[in-house]
């Protein structure tokens, strides 16, 4: 694999590029890679969820090894393009592992990839990458930390720390110990005490990345630490300078990378193409090799309106592209439009752990796509996706069989409005880790529908 000492060198001496002409190169780029490579017009249809075309995953993720190829990886902070030969890119494939041990004593997990139409209980991340205030952020690490399949959990993000607003790095490299050592407390008080932490960064500057690194209350060599490939196959020097320290030091890393179509990668093809890209690209930079893909919409992140297809359909290509050519254990980020605490909000759960088994996606922290300060999750959403997952799983769902459960789903999902969602405080009860009495009925009311669509759950 290449060393990030040799990215390094490369994102400070390769040819000077300007940033919009790296954007606007991306939407005639992967235009040409799905033409190339008979990607354009292979959309089923909207009824059609998942893909079965072996032939087509193959042939996208050719596209994106010349992506790579030719074009290599854009660093915003020096406006610098990183090249990387054919080779290179190949090795550094062979050099992401099959398996990845995190967390510590009884706690420790081994975190993997899972084939498609996977048949064994999928690895778990239950909560957080979601803001909290300081007064409920520890108790809420517990909480998440006290679900047992949970194998490891991330931290949270917050405005204030001590009644002081968090702006600049002084206070930002505060505020993140602070939160290593919020989360430290939680699965201590969760009777787990070694299980693997993930930093979410309150900023991506160095300090706060690096200040939390302190084996007692803070950041193991056993935890890890978010460093996401940005949008267009983009990285930036501060997060190359914290993956060259992570790797002298020992954590593992995590990247989100799913492709947004609505962005520079134009339409669903060329969505196909980036959601590839970026995983392989998050992998060599930083070497993050866990990685949450698929493909979304812009306006479906930001909660402005339900999508379903083509994405669903478009994820399954890029989810078997990566199982089928690299050793990347890929996660479903399940991101609904509307708020917890809600039925809509636990029906799109739903709809999305019953499609990450047959992906072969591990479960990634259930969260309203817009959350609000204390209202974008609850351990009830994580608790629930692993239920409909591992019910996937029980039923040995073909992806074919699977395909007519979401079929009815879609059509009711398309015509329910989106709800904000409510305080955690709401809905649940965190010190009886038990959600309360409306709330549950809205869980065994969406369970119902499940099993009236052929989920035995």
């Amino acid at each position: 694999m290449i060393s990030l000492v040799e990215l390094a060198e490369r994102a400070q001496r390769s040819p000077k590029v300007d940033e919009k002409e790296w954007d606007l190169r991306l939407f005639k780029t992967y235009g040409e890679l799905a033409n190339k490579y008979k990607i354009t017009g292979q959309y089923p249809g909207d009824d059609v969820f998942f893909n079965t075309d072996d032939d087509l995953a193959d042939r996208a993720f050719e596209a994106a090894i010349e992506f790579l190829k030719e074009n290599g990886i854009y660093c915003v902070s020096t406006k610098r393009v990183i090249r990387l030969t054919e080779d290179e890119i190949y090795d550094s494939l062979k050099g992401i592992p099959s398996k990845i041990i995190m967390g510590e004593g009884r706690d420790q997990r081994v975190w993997y990839q899972h084939d498609i139409e996977s048949r064994e209980p999928l690895n778990v991340c239950p909560g957080h990458h979601a803001p909290f205030d300081e007064e409920y952020g520890p108790l809420v690490v517990k909480n998440f930390a006290q679900i047992q399949r949970a194998d490891f959990i991330e931290g949270f993000n917050f405005t204030s720390v001590d009644g002081k607003e968090i702006f600049g790095e002084p206070l930002e490299t505060y505020a993140a110990i602070r939160e290593l050592s919020w989360m430290r407390e939680g699965v201590r008080k969760a009777g787990r005490p070694g299980m693997a932490i993930v930093l979410y960064p309150i900023t991506t500057r160095v300090g706060p990345f690096l200040a939390p690194i302190d084996p007692e209350y803070g950041l193991r060599r056993t935890d890890g630490v978010l460093l996401s490939i940005l949008p267009d196959v983009k990285i930036e020097t501060d997060l190359l300078t914290v993956a060259i320290k992570l790797d002298d030091y020992g954590c593992f890393r995590v990247s989100g990378s799913f492709a947004m179509i609505g962005g520079f990668c134009g339409g669903l093809e060329g969505a196909i193409i980036e959601g590839i890209v970026k995983p392989i690209a998050a992998s060599i930079c930083y070497h993050s090799f866990i990685n949450y893909v698929g493909v979304e919409h812009i306006t479906s992140v930001s909660a402005q309106k339900r999508i379903i297809q083509p994405l669903v359909w478009g994820s399954s290509v890029v989810c078997q592209a990566l199982i089928r050519n690299t050793n990347i254990p890929i996660m479903h980020w399940l991101i609904p439009t509307s708020g917890p605490g809600t039925y809509t909000h636990l029906m799109e759960i739903a709809f999305r752990a019953i499609q990450a088994p047959l992906n072969g996606q591990n479960l990634y922290a259930p969260r309203h796509s817009r959350p609000e300060m204390n209202r974008g999750q609850t351990p009830l959403e994580a608790e629930f996706m692993i239920e409909v997952s591992d019910a996937v799983i029980d039923s040995r769902f073909t992806r074919e069989e699977a395909n007519e459960i979401l079929k009815p789903l879609t059509d009711e999902l398309l015509k329910l409005e989106l709800e904000r969602g409510k305080h955690i405080q709401e809905t649940y009860d965190l010190v009886t880790h038990k959600p309360k009495e409306e709330f549950a009925k809205i869980y065994e009311r969406v369970k119902e529908r499940l099993r009236e669509v052929g989920l035995s759950i």
